[in-house]
């Protein structure tokens, strides 16, 4: 690690070497911009300079809020000219040149007086890069220089005030861009990242940014710096249709492999996207704005998904890699079209298929303390599964006029899963060794399927302020899993003996979840606005448990275990009314809402074999939204009953050395939380503040009463507790720099924490538990004209739990993690990558690996026209040190897994993006261009 340590020390005085060098060789302009008449600053004004032999543009800054202009890194000895200009005003032009004896220079108070646009004559080469239109900011994309192969994204990183994230994120002046338009018509759903991603960024002609009309439309009073902006992309002439998308095929050692496609077609309003995808490398086939934007999945609507940290993620039931756990193989394939008819009537039909395969072996270790004994259970743990899935959707969207609009959202999902494992258990005790061991052989068949359909309805009256919607969420699921368990199991304290599990527990638990919602407010002046909110639920789950035994000598499970067969069936109503208030000051940019809300819940349990249980709970709860300028307060609360699986009272055997309860006498749970956030841009000073703490305080709160047996059986129970904490802060800074319009350098901090309060109950020992998790982490990232890009990322995370009874021993961890990359575009056609993952795991137990050093490397050639092929030649886990393995406190307990996962392969793929935008098939103008 010295290396990398070195390789960022050099590469940070490289930056700041090339800042210090920058400002002694090179100087500025100042001034301040002054309406002529009034004598009034003139904010927003652009003002750019040019080479003034050619009119090349050299830089461009925009005026401050005051009028104030300062234009830095502008060469010495060379004649320039300052144009400053602003819809509606006189354009004002000036040349000058900078010396050494004279590097800045103060134009002081610049008068712009009334433009005659009759009279006025445009200089075409000195056309502005942004131009102030009212209530729109006007980017000309000519005057942003980019590569050949760039895309939008890439163009609007380079327009001042526009910031792109990692993820494709983007904020003008500190305000979230949420839809992005092409000539004023929605382009893939209004989906921001699927233009910027995908759309090459020589046809762009302007960049248009605007405040979102319809969140205006809807909420007038909306604070201005919530305000959500709106980017429209104007086309050049001629392009008005396209396709595209990529190809990439690939194979390596060890049999790894991967391909896939997806690929986007448009003709005005009409979109068609088709995909298809497999590989054997525990990743995703695509990212997930791929999927999510480019796939269709957000125009068809998302209504669940999953991601974890190395980057797998599934939506709507389906896996596209990287989600289980082991060795995994997925594959896939859809399609998803989408059109808008003459009677602005959106249609949206969605299918996709998806299977993975996996391997797994896994090793656990868990260790409990109580007093000076040490409870030790491990687990290993080998699994195949096998999953399908097949999602159908539609959406249907009826815009009646710009204020009213009807959404109708159904889909299908059909899964079925099947899992075959080994697992190998053993508790043992410092003081007496060995108390148990377990060899379970598990074959598990699930099926799940579920049918459902989401209404949406708005309406904004004429009113401005005056809106109604209705919401509907229509759900009901089929579940049902057979498991087998054929079990040893070997007990050595106080005395040894021997038990067998041979059984099918069949788990049947079908779930209706009815609910619907409305909302209306009305303006009372222009301040103040009544609102008006109802929700109605109706939620009937059920947990039906059906155990056989193997009849002697024969393969059928048909004698039925009484004892271990029940059902429970829950049905609730819960009907909530939230009356509120909400002020608004927009020239203060303050907003404040407060609001009552009633809760009636009803709650009616059914059992086989026990008494029927009904309960009733009303609860008023005080609600407020507090908001001014970059902060916001909210306070809320929530009642969440047990799940029907949760009241079961059949103990779960399926792990004899694990065992759990259902508890029928559980009452929901009451959660107050509160949510601050605070966030800053400084558009001058490129530099951003984030700030958000939240908390939570539950009553009734659901937690795992467990008791350890002699025989070291641990049987957990949920149980009802009072004063549970919790509560969690994020906060950070981020300095930008960009040298020329060229050179980026970036800086962050970030820090979060959070804090658990609970209990912990163990063989009638109760103790308050307090967990602390502490993570500060450092980055930075470095471009270098986009022939040099280097980022670093380091974190400690140290965790810590005490206890209120001296029964439990206060327990910590702390692990480091470092993370490198390198991409080097040079020479021409070549690039080179690299990235670096080292962690370091203190104090784990024997068996278990403390650290790893995870190197990745690749380079790619580009070819053909536009640079649309790549060759890549990749080695994952050069060093073939890559482990998955977690270590994580919980009550009383630290608890190691271990993961096999892939190892050192080496993989050459073959990859052509598509992009063909207004041109013909065949000829000289063919899809793949060679």
């Amino acid at each position: 690690m010295k290396l990398a340590h070195l390789v960022f020390l050099l590469f940070a005085f490289l930056a700041i070497s090339k800042g210090v060098f920058a400002q002694a060789t090179k100087g500025e302009i100042k001034g301040k911009i002054m309406e002529g008449t009034s004598k009034k600053p003139l904010p927003y004004t652009t003002v750019a300079v040019y080479r003034a032999q050619d009119t090349t543009l050299l830089t461009f800054r925009v005026s401050d809020e005051k009028g104030n202009f300062r234009v830095p890194g502008l060469p010495l000895q060379i004649n320039l000219r300052v144009v400053a200009s602003m819809v509606g005003f006189a354009t004002y032009r000036k040349e000058f040149m900078l010396t050494p004896q004279e590097p800045v220079i103060d134009i002081g108070e610049v008068a712009m007086g009334e433009s005659n646009l009759l009279k006025e004559v445009v200089i075409t080469a000195e056309i502005p890069p942004v131009v102030v239109r009212k209530d729109t900011l006007e980017f000309n994309a000519a005057s942003f220089k980019t590569l050949p192969t760039s895309l939008v994204e890439d163009l609007l990183r380079k327009m001042p005030g526009v910031n792109v994230d990692s993820n494709g994120n983007i904020t003008v002046n500190g305000k979230e861009v949420k839809r992005i338009l092409v000539d004023g018509k929605a382009f893939f759903g209004s989906d921001p990242k699927i233009a910027t991603r995908n759309l090459p960024a020589d046809i762009i002609d302007k960049v248009q940014v605007m405040n979102d009309p319809d969140e205006l439309r809807e909420n007038p009073n909306l604070p201005a710096n919530q305000i959500p902006q709106v980017i429209n992309l104007t086309f050049k002439k001629g392009i008005k249709k396209g396709l595209f998308g990529k190809l990439y095929a690939g194979g390596g050692s060890r049999e790894r492999y991967e391909s896939g496609g997806i690929l986007n077609m448009f003709r005005d309003t009409t979109q068609l996207s088709l995909i298809g995808f497999s590989n054997n490398l525990n990743r995703p086939a695509f990212g997930f704005e791929e999927i999510s934007r480019i796939g269709g999945f957000n125009r068809s609507g998302i209504t669940s998904g999953m991601s974890r940290s190395d980057g797998g993620f599934a939506l709507n039931g389906i896996s596209f890699g990287g989600t289980g756990e082991g060795i995994q193989q997925t594959s896939g394939g859809g399609g998803n079209f989408n059109t808008v008819t003459g009677k602005n009537l959106k249609v949206n039909l969605m299918y996709f298929f998806g299977n993975m395969n996996s391997n797994l072996f896994q090793r656990s270790n868990s260790e409990q303390f109580i007093n000076d004994n040490i409870i030790r259970s491990g687990s290993i743990r080998e699994q195949f599964t096998n999953s399908n899935t097949h999602r159908i959707q539609g959406r249907l969207e009826w815009k009646f006029n710009p204020g009213t609009i009807l959404q109708i959202t159904p889909h299908i999902t059909l899964n079925q899963n099947f899992a075959n494992q080994l697992r190998s258990n053993s508790t043992e005790q410092n003081t007496l060794g060995r108390l148990n061991q377990s060899t379970n052989q598990e074959k598990n068949n699930n099926n799940l399927n579920n049918y459902a359909t989401i209404l949406f309805f708005n309406k904004n009256f004429k009113k401005a302020g005056r809106t109604l919607n209705f919401f509907g969420n229509y759900y009901y699921e089929d579940n049902v899993t057979d498991q087998y368990n054929k079990a040893t199991n070997e007990f050595y304290r106080p005395q040894v003996y021997t038990t067998f599990l041979d059984q099918l527990r069949i788990n049947d638990r079908p779930n209706i979840f009815v609910k619907q919602a409305g909302y209306y407010s009305e303006p009372i002046n222009k301040t103040l606005t009544a609102i008006m909110r109802f929700r109605a639920e109706y939620i009937k789950d059920r947990n039906g448990v059906n155990t056989f035994q193997r009849e002697p000598n024969t393969p059928n499970f048909d004698e039925p275990v009484p004892d271990l067969t029940d059902f429970v069936n829950r049905q609730a109503w819960r009907w909530a009314l939230n009356p509120s208030l909400r002020w608004a000051w927009p020239q203060k940019r303050m907003e404040f809402m407060t609001s009552l809300d009633f809760y009636d819940v009803r709650v009616k349990n059914t059992y086989l074999r026990n008494p029927e249980i009904n309960q009733r709970y009303f609860y008023v709860f005080p609600a407020f939204n507090f908001n001014w300028k970059d902060l916001s307060i909210n306070y809320s609360n929530s009642v969440d009953e047990p799940p029907a699986v949760d009241l079961q009272t059949v103990r779960n055997n399926t792990n004899p050395l694990f065992l759990q309860l259902g508890n029928p006498n559980l009452t929901p749970n009451i959660n107050n939380m509160i949510n601050i956030f605070y966030r800053k841009y400084n558009t001058q000073r490129m530099l951003t503040y984030n700030f958000n703490i939240s908390g939570r305080r539950s009553q009734d709160y659901f937690i795992q009463e467990r008791t350890l047996s002699p025989e070291g059986i641990q049987t957990l129970r949920p149980v009802n507790i009072d004063g549970v904490w919790a509560g969690n802060v994020f906060t950070g800074i981020r300095k930008d720099y960009k040298f020329n319009d060229k050179n980026q350098f970036s800086v962050g901090s970030n820090l979060y924490m959070w804090y658990n309060r609970s209990f912990v109950l163990l063989n009638n020992e109760k103790s308050e538990s307090n967990i602390w998790n502490l993570t500060p982490s450092l980055d930075s990232r470095l471009n270098l004209d986009n022939k040099l890009e280097f980022g670093q990322n380091f974190s400690v995370t140290r965790q810590v739990s005490s206890y209120e009874n001296n029964v439990f021993n206060n327990q910590q961890l702390t692990y480091y993690t470092w993370r490198s990359e390198l991409v080097v575009r040079m020479p021409k056609k070549l690039v080179w990558e690299a990235n670096i993952n080292y962690r370091n795991n203190p104090n784990v137990p024997p068996g278990f690996q403390k650290s790893f050093t995870f190197l990745n490397a690749g380079v790619t050639y580009l070819f053909m026209k536009n640079d649309r092929a790549q060759l890549k030649l990749s080695v994952y886990d050069l060093l073939n040190q890559n482990v998955g393995f977690y270590r994580s406190i919980r009550e009383n307990i630290i608890e190691d897994i271990q993961t096999t996962i892939l190892n050192r392969y080496g993989l050459l793929t073959f990859t052509y993006n598509i992009r063909n935008f207004s041109g013909k098939a065949g000829g000289t103008n063919t899809l793949f261009r060679f």
